[in-house]
Parts: structure tokens; sequence; C-alpha cells
């Protein structure tokens, strides 16, 4: 912030004369001009300096009838005088000001010739747009760092809600939206339905195949579902090779509509699965559960809803699997 040189800031419209310059002279121009200091130069080089404090010690005597018709700048100028480049940055003329008490210093340049002069009103102006600039800066900085912070938090929570191999909402974004879900129902009776997957003979796929190969069906079984689901749908990988999905504002036929389509949709990637008993691709089994009403809604828990969908996946790998199933009471 103290960086800033001299030149950037100063008065260059300093008063100046010689040392034969008349006192009536320097306090007409000082007056004209209004100015505060008169520098006093041989040559162009600062040599003493007249301020109004030492007009004003003279004024005593002039008006008890001394008689300066005759005083020049060299008699009464402060010299030696103190002087500072044009190039010195803002601190040092801090510096100087605060440890010799003055109000103002000449600038010369890089030749030693008067360059302007700094007033301590112009060193305070100039002090506190460094201020404001300074306040300005970090303002900008702060709000990039807290941008910052805020996205990689965004980054962080994504994460902590989303699957790594699949890129899937995982088991916690899960339990958060269907509880929302759940909620919604019991206050206002808006219906929903979930729907519970598993890849069929998975375990006989990894073990035939390798992991490597069975980390590839899951990711291809994901990109399936998430092709196949609806808009307001959501898709999660619940753990394995299970996954679960929710449809809200959806019945039973809704469901069953989302549900085989996602069932054909995974089908259709003909994916070889030579260890199953059952089928020559990789296929998914289903199961899927409604709440349609404020009243069922109140008499079950989310998890309950859960278990109902996992229960009709159950029944769909019994009867051979590759199917969906509706959950019945006769499932419980």
């Amino acid at each position: 912030m103290f960086d800033r040189p001299i030149s950037t800031f100063m008065n260059r419209q300093a008063l100046s004369g010689d040392a034969d310059t008349s006192l009536k002279e320097v306090v007409r121009r000082m007056a004209a001009e209004l100015q505060s200091a008169f520098v006093v130069c041989e040559q162009g080089t600062p040599v003493g300096v007249i301020t109004e404090r030492d007009i004003v010690a003279l004024l005593s005597r002039i008006i008890a009838g001394a008689d300066h018709s005759e005083t020049r700048a060299g008699d009464i100028m402060t010299s030696p005088v103190h002087t500072l480049v044009e190039s010195a940055p803002m601190g040092e003329v801090v510096r100087v000001m605060r440890e010799r008490g003055f109000r103002r210093v000449p600038i010369v340049d890089d030749k030693n010739q008067l360059s302007g002069i700094l007033n301590i009103t112009e060193l305070q102006s100039a002090t506190n747009a460094a201020l404001e600039e300074r306040g300005r800066d970090l303002e900008a900085a702060v709000f990039a760092r807290t941008a910052e912070l805020e996205a990689a938090n965004a980054k962080l929570e994504r994460l902590t809600r989303q699957d790594s191999l699949t890129g899937l909402l995982n088991r916690r974004a899960m339990c958060e939206r269907i509880e929302e879900l759940h909620a919604i129902a019991r206050r206002h009776g808006n219906p929903y339905s979930a729907a519970m997957i598993d890849i069929d003979h998975f375990k006989l796929y990894n073990d035939a195949q390798g992991h490597p190969a069975g980390d590839h069906v899951i990711r291809e079984m994901a990109s399936a579902f998430r092709d196949a689901i609806r808009a307001s749908d959501s898709v999660y990988r619940y753990g394995g090779e299970e996954f679960l999905i929710l449809m809200p504002e959806t019945d039973a036929h809704g469901a069953g509509l989302v549900t085989e389509r996602i069932r054909a949709t995974a089908e259709a990637r003909a994916i070889e699965h030579p260890a199953s008993a059952t089928h020559r691709h990789v296929t998914v089994s289903l199961g899927f559960t409604e709440v349609t009403d404020r009243e069922t809604a109140q008499k079950l828990t989310w998890q309950d809803v859960v278990a109902r969908a996992d229960q009709a996946l159950y029944r769909s790998k019994q009867k051979g699997r590759n199917r969906a199933s509706l959950w019945t009471h006769t499932d419980e």
C-alpha cells in the first residue's frame, strides 16, 4: 500500500524563487497562488523554505514598526531544507513527516532539481485513497476466497452424496430424498413410488470375468438406468449391485411403466453373461411399491417403503429374474 512513488500524488505547482526574492514578493505570490510554502532555490536546487509560520512570525515585528522592506527570501528561509526524490515511496514521506514534524516537504527529481512539493493534506488524501484501494483489494480477495471455499464445499458436498464408481447419487442422498418425499406424502397425500433393482447373477459374473469387468457392468447398468428414467425420477446406488429408483407423483401404474423401461434398457445393452443360469445377457430384476395417499404414508416409515420394494424384488428373483414385480400384501 505504501509503495506508491511520491510522483503519483505530489503537487507539481511548487512556488519557488531565488534567495534575492523580496519578502513582499514572497507574500504576494503565496497569497495570490494560495500556497503555504515558498521554496528558495539556487539554480533549481532547493536550499531553503519559507512557510506561512515564518510569515506569521514576522507579522508581530512588522506591526511593531520593524522595517522589512529590504528583507529577502534568503534572510528568513529555513535552511538547510530536507527534500525527497519523487521516486521515493509513500512510506518514506510518512516516516519523514512523522519523525521531523514536517507539514510539507520539497520534492526533487533525480538531478536534485525542484519538481514539486508535498503537503500533509495531500499526503493524507493519498493515504486515504491507498487505504480505500487496499480495502477494495482485500474485499475482492475475500470475495474470491469465499467463492473458492463455497465451490470447494459444494464439490465436497457433491462428493459425499455421489457414488465414485458410477457417478450416481449414493445411499446417503437416497435417504435424504425419500425422507423428503415421504414427509410430503404424510402432510399432503402426494403419491410416490420406489423401485429396488438388482443385477441378476452378478456374483457369478464377477467371479468369472473379474472385478474390473464387474465394475464395467455396474457402470453400464447405471448408465442404462439414467437413460430409462424420467426427468423427475432419481436413481441411486444402494450398495454393491443394488440400485434404487425414486419416482415422485407416481402411482403403481406409472411405476410399472418406468420399471419395465429400465428392465428393457438394461437388457438391450447386450452384455454377454456366460455364467448366467437364466439369460444370455446381463439382466436386472426389479421390485417396486407405491405410496398413494396420506393414510398409507402415516402408517409407514420410509424404511418400510424400501423394505416393501426389496420384498417385491425378491419375488422377481423367485419367478426367474429379468422382470419387475409390484409389492402386494402376499410379500409380507
